[in-house]
């Protein structure tokens, strides 16, 4: 089922306006690096050096007490790994989980963000 969540005037929801040159423009502040997001809040994310090292022990932390029923993964240009385990962990913990493009990720966030969903992004920043 679907969750929609008013978040009031929408005046501070994390909203992606730009990326590229190894970072993001959120809610018109450019920041260097990946980050993680939640509708309201984001963070500095430090991806493992090898993305397929990626485990849900790396992103359940990010996302404790916040009640996110989906978690999307923007994975760089083009990625070619499957995240199967990953996504199983998360799954088996409640959490919804999409692997994707960043730029794909990003376009996704908007819109989820746009509907009051309740969601997460973990994006890797693109050089």
């Amino acid at each position: 089922m679907v969750e929609i969540r008013q978040f009031g005037d929408g005046s501070d929801l994390q909203l992606i306006h730009g990326y590229g040159d190894g970072g993001f423009r959120v809610a018109g502040e450019r920041h260097a690096g990946s980050l993680f997001l939640l509708p309201r809040q984001f963070q500095i994310w430090t991806p493992p050096t090898q993305l397929d090292d990626l485990a849900a022990t790396d992103l359940l932390p990010l996302v404790e007490g916040a009640e996110i029923p989906l978690l999307i993964l923007g994975a760089g240009e083009a990625p070619m790994h499957p995240f199967a385990d990953l996504g199983t962990d998360l799954r088996a913990k409640g959490v919804a989980f999409e692997v994707l493009s960043t730029p794909a990720a990003c376009r996704t966030w908007n819109v989820l963000m746009s509907e009051g969903r309740a969601a997460a992004a973990a994006l890797v920043a693109l050089p």
